[in-house]
């Protein structure tokens, strides 16, 4: 595990919390790029990220250490929680999403339910990545979509790529690349781009 805070007593608070049950801490990190080259240096199975960093945004950690590496399991622990830092953190690869006065078994559920391949939201922002399910159940399907294309199709719109949609599905990448030219042709779309757009109108 490796642990990513510019606050250094709430980030060292953390890893002893950890070290307390069991995980292997391999490093502390205090910014954005210590925390990308702490990663590629340590492999970590697992980085809790804060994402109010002072050289970088988390954010951009995030994706720069799961583009490198995506079997890294990456859970946002921070004080931000507004709906915009929730969609950001996904699309980056993030399977995990913490607010900082989250309880201490709180925190521990989330990462080891992250560990097993669950995406894990707090409950104060767990609206966040769910409404576009919540838009397209409300307004119906005009595209026919199975359910695993809609699935597909709500990464797609949070800005994944096929390789992170399918680690979170626990998919072939074959299979993704099946399903998102089989939604580009439902939706009458050229890319992921106009595929995302196409989706926003239609179920917003």
């Amino acid at each position: 595990m490796l642990v990513v805070d510019d606050h250094p007593v709430f980030r060292r608070g953390i890893a002893e919390l950890f070290r307390a049950v069991g995980y292997t801490v391999v490093g502390e990190a205090a910014s954005a790029a210590e925390a990308v080259a702490l990663a590629r240096a340590t492999r970590p199975d697992v980085v809790l990220m804060d994402l109010g960093l002072p050289d970088d945004s988390g954010i951009v950690a995030t994706a720069r250490i799961v583009g490198e590496r995506p079997a890294t399991k990456v859970v946002v622990v921070t004080m931000y929680d507004d709906d915009g830092s929730v969609r950001q953190a996904l699309a980056a690869g993030a399977t995990g999403y913490v607010v900082k006065d989250a309880s201490h078994p709180e925190i521990l559920a989330a990462v080891a339910a992250t560990v097993q391949g669950s995406v894990v939201l707090s409950s104060t922002v767990a609206g966040a990545a769910g409404r576009f399910d919540a838009r397209r159940s409300s307004a119906g399907d005009p595209f026919r979509l199975t359910p695993r294309e809609a699935d597909v199709l709500d990464l797609v719109v949070r800005g994944l790529t096929n390789s992170q949609i399918a680690e979170r599905l626990g998919l072939s990448g074959k299979t993704v690349a099946n399903n998102v030219s089989m939604l580009l042709a439902k939706c009458g779309a050229v890319d992921r781009i106009q595929l995302a757009a196409v989706a926003r109108a239609a179920f917003g």
